[in-house]
Parts: C-alpha cells; sequence; structure tokens
C-alpha cells in the first residue's frame, strides 16, 4: 500500500459527503441511507445496490440488518482486482472487524499497490487499523462536530 487515509467522524457528520466531495472520481465504494435501508454505490459506474435492509430480504442477518452478502462478494471481488489506483471505502467498521462486509479486501489491500481512503467511525478507529493495518500509520481527516 502507498499511502492510507482514514476520513472520521461519528454518524451523520459527513464522512460520506466528504469522500463524494472529494474522491467521487477515483474507484471504490460509498455506502448510502435512504429511508430504513443502506445502498453500495459504486463510485465508477454509479450503480447502487441494496446491502443492508431490516427487513427479512436476505438470509445472513447481523446486528439487526440482513445483509446482502453477494453485493459485498461481488465488491470485494472488483476492490481485489484494482491495482495502481486510488481506492475509497466508505463505512469500514466492526462488520469487517468481526470477518464480515470488507474484510476479504481489507485483509489484502496492505499488499496491493493502491493508495487507500476509508471512512470509519471515530470509536471503531483503534480496532479497525489494530485488525488490518497493524503496521501503518493513517493519515486522519476528521470531518463533523470535532474536526
Amino acid at each position: 500500500m502507498k499511502s492510507f487515509k482514514i476520513i472520521t467522524g461519528e454518524r451523520g457528520e459527513g464522512k460520506t459527503t466528504y469522500i463524494l466531495s472529494h474522491f467521487s472520481s477515483f474507484k471504490g465504494y460509498v455506502t448510502v441511507h435512504k429511508s430504513h435501508e443502506y445502498y453500495l454505490r459504486d463510485l465508477e459506474t454509479k450503480e447502487e445496490t441494496l446491502l443492508l435492509t431490516p427487513y427479512p430480504l436476505f438470509v445472513d442477518k447481523w446486528k439487526g440488518w440482513y445483509i446482502n452478502t453477494l453485493a459485498f462478494g461481488k465488491a470485494n471481488k472488483k476492490l481485489l482486482s484494482l491495482n495502481n489506483s486510488v481506492v475509497v471505502l466508505d463505512e469500514v467498521g466492526m462488520l469487517e472487524v468481526e470477518n464480515g462486509g470488507f474484510s476479504d479486501y481489507l485483509f489484502k489491500a496492505t499488499d496491493m499497490d493502491i493508495d487507500l481512503v476509508i471512512s470509519v467511525r471515530r470509536e471503531y478507529i483503534d480496532s479497525v487499523v489494530s485488525k488490518f493495518f497493524s503496521s501503518y500509520k493513517p493519515q486522519i481527516i476528521s470531518v463533523g462536530r470535532f474536526p
């Protein structure tokens, strides 16, 4: 990995908005909240796929959310094909620390020729860094009430 940035803030403080305003021309994914559900938006194609829902539309469940594991699988596969680029990944957190979500990609990201930008809630930074990036010191960019 060539460089590593973490965009951080609390829920609703503008992490995704910051990423969309500064990194939307790069490759990767952001998580978009719509009503009671979360969608995964591909920054390159702008395609959105239902990712998390409180309704029983998917088999897998995590902390009250039904998870579209096929969407995560497809996204992980695409992310692993990206080299020599800036890769953006929004909303990395405890799902990944517990080996779900984007964890397949994050375990391999340090061996790739990329500049990685992820968003992580402040409270999860230590867990995410120690799980996936223990030998890296990220540049931290804070947004929201405590920039």
